[in-house]
């Protein structure tokens, strides 16, 4: 094997040191892509905000078959595979009435105007704008009882676009307790929706007056209902009597014995109640 001359040897070291730079350099590069990684992670876990771009898995940089995960957002399903909770957004969630929001303009003199007390309730003075104790809203519920939506279109039969006339009646608007996906319960006061009635029909009694026609009418609805379905099955049953006799005469037709005669045409005999007609030979 020849020798290497002086100037192929110092192009060798020359390759060998270019290259170990190299290597050098890819190293370097990939610890500082190591540690990005590791600090995003860790700022991500620290603001428990994870996935904002609204994927579930967020790929690696490293690799592409490794995802992270974020455990503290997932829930075992107890199914063989885990689930990440899904956060409602605040946009989404129904908007009650915060009471606290609400300033409190209390002045000495204010005090309650059934009994005097000034141990006012805070959320019908906030509310509804009424300056009434406790105990006097338990003592007096007819005049300061809370009434649903529903409550009050079936007592003081209002309508939908009365009630939602918020000069004509304040409401609380509470999230509704049997489901929080549900509408937002409103509450009236009583004495507001008894007012209101009592214009709108000229006095209790006349509330009572629009109560009794309108039981009335329902009852002439249901009345009218009643006998449309007895007509109904009258007819019905009349068809099923008139299907029944044809029926049985159809039976006893198909069942009589056959009288025949002669009819004088050669060998041909016929049935004196149904007129079958049947040839006849003698042997």
């Amino acid at each position: 094997m020849p020798e290497l001359t002086a100037e192929q040897l110092a192009r060798i070291e020359a390759n060998r040191k270019q290259a170990k730079e190299r290597l050098q350099a890819a190293e370097a590069s990939s610890s500082s892509a190591v540690a990005g990684v590791d600090k995003g992670a860790a700022t991500q876990g620290a603001s428990g905000n994870s996935n904002e771009t609204g994927g579930r898995l967020r790929a690696s940089k490293m690799t592409r078959g490794y995802y992270e995960y974020n455990l503290s957002t997932m829930r075992d399903t107890k199914a063989g595979f885990i689930e990440e909770d899904k956060v409602e957004s605040p946009e989404k969630k129904r908007r009650v009435l915060d009471l606290d929001t609400i300033a409190l303009e209390l002045s000495a003199q204010d005090s309650c105007v059934e009994c005097g007390s000034i141990d006012l309730d805070v959320t019908y003075f906030k509310v509804f704008r009424t300056q009434v104790c406790k105990a006097c809203i338990e003592k007096i519920p007819d005049k300061y009882s809370l009434l649903t939506k529903t409550e009050a279109k079936e007592d003081y039969l209002l309508t939908d676009g009365e009630l939602r006339d918020r000069d004509l009646f304040p409401v609380w608007e509470k999230a509704n307790p049997h489901k929080s996906t549900w509408n937002n319960m409103l509450l009236y006061l009583r004495r507001d929706l008894e007012r209101f009635a009592i214009k709108k029909w000229n006095g209790l009694d006349g509330l009572d007056k629009e109560f009794d026609r309108r039981d009335e009418d329902k009852r002439a609805r249901k009345e009218k209902k009643y006998r449309r379905s007895v007509a109904d099955l009258r007819r019905r049953t009349r068809a099923d009597e008139w299907e029944k006799q044809r029926r049985e005469r159809l039976r006893l037709e198909n069942e009589h014995e056959h009288e025949f005669e002669a009819t004088g045409d050669g060998d041909e005999q016929k049935c004196t109640s149904c007129g079958l007609v049947i040839e006849v030979e003698e042997f």
